[in-house]
């Protein structure tokens, strides 16, 4: 029997399982593709929804820490120490190291100056009455004897706080002092306490009172304190209007007078003297005439000497007052429409910010010039002449404050460059 050889067979494969390959490897590709558009948008859609950030300013002008020029030169005395301040513009000058000296009398400013802090009065009016007594009166003949400033008094004399604060700014009583300090206290001990707290207080860091008199060796400060204190006294319109006053009439002493010699001369109205055989002080307060008007001039000086130290100090706060009124001059340190900085966007696109208006001052050389812009919140775009901040400007104890506007059109970030920004 014949055996039949069998060939072996293999199935081939099919034209549609091959489309169906094609098929599966062509939807791998489109979601692929569907994967890739879906992150892209979303990533386009987080891009295009973040925050853009705010324009910035950023500062290309600088101004001089001082007013430029040479410096002021007053005709301080050799010896001493002293200053002097145009009242809301600031220093005009100063000499010595301001060490300390015995004040004499100009402790007195701080004794009136907490008597109207704790028995206020007002123009026009007279204020509480006091009855000195015999213990009073014994204080007049123990400063008498010991040839201090004093003003005559009596058992039973009634005197009003104001008649009480003229006894003490213009014949300068130390005995008045110490009445006032007992009235006012309790005790001296206890008013020297409010003294040197309220010194204190007022950041009078190199003062000492022992005495409300100052007739002490051991009451001392300096210029620069005392001119904190004296600028106080003189805002105040009754010591003021007292301390202007060349002379007064009170019950017992009758006419007093006022131991500023210098009042009505070179424009000084006040403030206080002192003197020791030592040492004359004197604070002053003067209306000067300037190049542009009135302004007023407050000194200190302390630690003058000479056969009549008194008088000395004096004359240097009339020398000094007569110069003054040359120094302070108007002053422009911004210009109209001056370029400040430029205004940026987050694109690094900017404009030129300028200033809107000029900024004049009250100057002179040396004083501290220092500047601060602050910005608005701002938002896409901003048009040319928009107020986009301020420049804060301030020379001395001045402070002005001007607008800074852009001088053109800053757009809003392109579309591109919000999808394509990291």
């Amino acid at each position: 029997m014949r055996s039949r050889k069998r060939d072996s067979w293999v199935r081939p494969t099919s034209g549609r399982n091959r489309r169906s390959s094609s098929g599966i490897r062509a939807g791998r590709v489109v979601a692929v593709l569907v994967v890739v558009v879906l992150i892209l948008g979303g990533l386009a859609t987080v891009q295009l929804v973040r925050a853009v950030p705010k324009p910035t300013l950023v500062r290309t002008t600088s101004f001089p820490s001082s007013i430029p020029g040479t410096a002021v030169n007053l005709p301080w005395p050799s010896q001493g120490s002293g200053i002097a301040v145009v009242p809301g513009v600031g220093v005009l000058g100063s000499f010595g190291a301001n060490q300390q000296y015995p004040i004499a009398s100009l402790a007195k400013m701080m004794t009136v100056y907490l008597t109207v802090l704790a028995h206020p009065i007002s123009l026009g009016q007279s204020g509480p009455s006091l009855t000195l007594t015999q213990a009073d009166y014994n204080t007049y003949l123990q400063d008498l004897a010991a040839v201090d400033s004093v003003m005559a008094v009596a058992p039973g004399e009634t005197l009003t706080e104001y008649q009480l604060l003229e006894a003490m700014l213009l014949p300068s009583a130390d005995n008045i002092a110490t009445t006032v300090a007992i009235w006012d206290a309790g005790s001296v001990s206890a008013f020297v306490a409010r003294m040197n707290a309220e010194a204190k207080k007022l950041g009078m860091d190199h003062t000492t009172y022992t005495d409300p008199s100052g007739v002490a060796s051991t009451t001392v400060s300096t210029p620069s304190d005392q001119l904190i204190l004296a600028r106080l006294v003189e805002s105040n319109p009754v010591l003021a209007q007292i301390m202007a006053l060349p002379q007064a009439t009170l019950p017992v002493a009758g006419v007093v007078y006022n131991v500023n010699y210098d009042l009505g001369q070179d424009g000084i109205v006040g403030v206080k003297t002192g003197s020791t055989p030592s040492g004359g002080d004197f604070a002053f307060d003067a209306n000067v005439t300037t190049s542009f008007g009135k302004d007023s001039v407050i000194g200190v000086v302390l630690g003058q000497i000479g056969t009549a130290p008194l008088i000395s100090a004096l004359n240097v706060g009339k020398t000094i007052a007569a110069s003054a009124g040359a120094i302070p001059t108007m002053k422009t340190v911004v210009t109209k429409g001056e370029r400040i900085g430029r205004l940026v966007s987050a694109s690094g696109k900017s404009v030129s910010v300028v200033a809107s208006a000029a900024v004049t001052v009250q100057a002179w050389p040396g004083l501290a010039v220092s500047t601060v812009t602050s910005l608005k919140k701002l938002h896409y775009p901003v048009p040319g002449g928009t107020v986009v901040g301020h420049l804060r400007v301030s020379v001395g104890e001045q402070t002005q404050s001007v607008a800074l506007v852009t001088a053109g059109r800053l757009a809003a970030p392109t579309l591109s460059w919000r999808l394509l920004r990291l």
